[in-house]
């Protein structure tokens, strides 16, 4: 059987680790990133599905699914898309409007829009490959944005997903959890950290279990509750609001030489 594919027509569509609305959302499509169909749920209800950009699976409703022709797929996946560079970014579709978070895909069927809607999104969007910007200023422009588990969106974020997405701008692709994450670069010292660099925090069993990125003066930028820039010291996290160490570090990793 040929493979089936869909692309995310939504602003962010939950992507949820069980077929039941009720399971937890564990990560979520942006509008313009293609998925793969894994398998349709014996009631028909729910799609299981692969994403295309880091190959995180789970579980959407049939309803949501948007599927495309392979070979719109294929030529989807040989091309480099550019991506949304302004936290909130309005397009237009069939008389409605759909409002991008940032780090939102815009694949090339975009170029059947009129000039003004092309010109409009060529000044707020960049190929990730030619995105000389910097990053941590793709990161300043997440701070505030409130903490949601399994969330990669400007409404809502997790600590791997905002690692994720601003990496992803700057044409690095990153897992989705933070414990995959880690194992991506090569190890620095805290001494040796610039900005840039990915710090991650283990819990008391030793295992990752959050991810930031480093910022300049001793700080970092992370999700934690909100997004937010604290203190970054050897022992880990110092978050100021509550006065003590929140987050152990475990190491540092440089992805970018």
């Amino acid at each position: 059987m040929k493979p089936i594919y869909g692309i995310c027509i939504y602003s962010t569509l939950a992507v949820r680790g069980k077929n039941a609305h009720s399971s937890e959302m564990t990560s979520q499509l942006l509008y313009g990133e293609l998925y793969k169909v894994i398998e349709f749920t014996e009631d028909n209800e729910w799609v299981k599905i692969q994403m295309h950009f880091d190959k995180y699976e789970g579980y959407i409703t049939k309803g949501q699914h948007n599927e495309v022709a392979k070979d719109y797929a294929d030529r989807y996946i040989k091309a480099e898309h550019p991506v949304v560079t302004r936290p909130i970014f309005p397009i237009f579709d069939k008389q409605k409007t759909i409002h991008l978070s940032i780090g939102s895909t815009l694949p090339f069927h975009y170029e059947k829009c009129d000039n003004t809607q092309i010109n409009y999104a060529k000044l707020h969007s960049v190929l990730p490959s030619e995105n000389e910007g910097d990053l941590l200023e793709t990161a300043s422009k997440y701070l505030g944005v409130p903490y949601l588990w399994g969330g990669r969106s400007i409404a809502g974020i997790d600590c791997s997903g905002f690692a994720q997405t601003v990496y992803n701008a700057h044409g690095i692709k990153l897992p989705r959890d933070a414990y995959q994450q880690a194992e991506i670069g090569s190890k620095v010292t805290f001494e040796e950290a610039t900005a840039g660099d990915l710090a991650y925090f283990h819990n008391d069993k030793g295992r990752i279990t959050h991810v930031g990125i480093v910022s300049n003066n001793g700080k970092i930028i992370h999700a934690s509750h909100y997004v937010r820039e604290d203190l970054f010291t050897v022992e880990g996290i110092y978050s100021n609001k509550e006065g003590k160490i929140t987050h152990q570090l475990s190491h540092i990793m440089r992805v970018i030489s």
